[in-house]
């Protein structure tokens, strides 16, 4: 049954309405309305992840809009940041972004509702911005929030995505596989054979079980739930969770195949309950990757072509709606072939898209990297930092202040 404050929290909007027909030479108070920080309103229906829209405004923030975390609701009537955040968790406090109220972890990070995290491969942010065959993205640069500073961690590509998932690399230095014997030769050897890189480290995953959230990596191309073999267009190297021991270890491969699976699944998940975390690995066929030893003009169009559908289905999410975080990100700049150093640490892309983060192109120069965006997604979803997060600067600037 709702609480006697959640049922006001939902009347006084009518109540305010009501007053105002009744004595029609009173003006309504300006608090009454409270426009988006790009100067359109926002609606919802809540409580929960209930349909909302939002209409125009300009500048940073416009259009931005959505119902919160289901006990508040924002726009006309009776903004959500007068009508208050709920029940903030534990060391965060209640202010708002875009005109929507919402609970703040100690570093100004929102507590978001759902986190979604698309790993894309392999390109500068410079060849991106030079791209003539990425209209989506391109789109996408001036309506979302994006970085003009944001690195990858290291070369090849596995290593940053354990960096992304852990907070270390654990100095692996090569592509190796998920399981079989450990190799020593990884780190120097560009294609060693046989070696394994299975991982005894606390990963983004133990955290999330341990508060009881629920969460998923879906792998594109994957046979089976916690496929352990490339093959094809599949690639392990880039479905980090495979990497960390407790997962094949625990209830005898269970845990692996019930978080880790084919990205097939992902469409019944987000249309029905979808998970508090949820991390996805396009194939090489869709990443931008590609297949070839470099990429190639198509392997760019083939990955916005395939964003354009299946990040926009996340947007049109209730889960999105209601207070979610959507990140598209590049594991590596495209400088990082060959194994002489200096290698280069070109910016690579990154774009931000959540009801509660700044919008219309907005350019943060903040640097960043993938222990940075650990520590925002640890921040927003309420738990302890892992390894390098601890200390980092998370990716607050991609939203407005209180």
């Amino acid at each position: 049954m709702p609480s006697v404050s959640r049922i006001a929290a939902r009347i006084t909007p009518f109540v305010s309405l009501a007053a105002c027909l009744v004595i029609a030479q009173v003006a309504c108070s300006s608090s009454d309305v409270v426009p988006t920080a790009g100067g359109g309103e926002s609606t919802s229906m809540g409580p929960g992840p209930g349909s909302t829209t939002g209409e125009g405004g300009t500048g940073s923030s416009g259009g931005n809009s959505g119902s919160v975390d289901g006990s508040t609701s924002g726009g006309e009537g009776g903004p959500g940041a007068g009508m208050g955040c709920g029940t903030c968790p534990t060391g965060s406090t209640c202010g708002a972004a875009n005109g929507l109220p919402v609970c703040r972890s100690a570093s100004g990070v929102p507590i978001f509702s759902h986190v979604f995290v698309i790993m894309m491969e392999n390109t500068s942010k410079a060849s991106l911005d030079a791209a003539t065959n990425a209209p989506y993205l391109k789109a996408l640069a001036k309506s979302a929030a994006i970085g003009s500073g944001y690195h990858g961690t290291s070369h090849p590509s596995l290593p940053n995505y354990l960096a992304l998932t852990s907070g270390s690399d654990h100095s692996v230095g090569c592509d190796c596989a998920p399981v079989g014997a450990a190799c020593s030769l990884c780190n120097t050897l560009a294609f060693p054979s046989g070696c394994g890189c299975n991982q005894a480290a606390a990963h983004l995953g133990d955290q999330l079980d341990f508060a009881g959230k629920t969460w998923k990596a879906y792998g594109e191309g994957m046979s089976k739930a916690c496929d352990t073999t490339t093959a094809g267009p599949y690639a392990t190297k880039h479905v980090p969770f495979l990497y960390y021991a407790n997962m094949q270890a625990e209830s005898g491969g269970a845990r692996c195949t019930s978080h880790v699976v084919p990205y097939t699944d992902f469409a019944a998940d987000l249309a029905g309950t979808a998970p508090s975390f949820t991390f996805i690995a396009p194939s090489l066929d869709h990443d931008m990757h590609g297949t070839g030893l470099q990429q190639a003009a198509a392997d760019v169009a083939a990955g916005d072509t395939w964003l354009s559908t299946n990040a926009k289905a996340i947007v049109d999410s209730a889960a999105y709606k209601s207070g979610g975080l959507l990140v598209i990100v590049w594991d590596e700049d495209d400088s990082s072939g060959g194994l002489i150093p200096p290698k280069t640490d070109d910016p690579i892309p990154i774009f931000v898209l959540s009801p509660y983060a700044k919008s219309a192109g907005y350019v943060s120069a903040v640097k960043g990297d993938h222990y940075a965006l650990l520590a925002t997604i640890e921040d927003g979803l309420g738990l302890p930092r892992l390894g390098s997060a601890v200390g980092k600067t998370p990716l607050a600037d991609y939203f407005p202040a209180n």
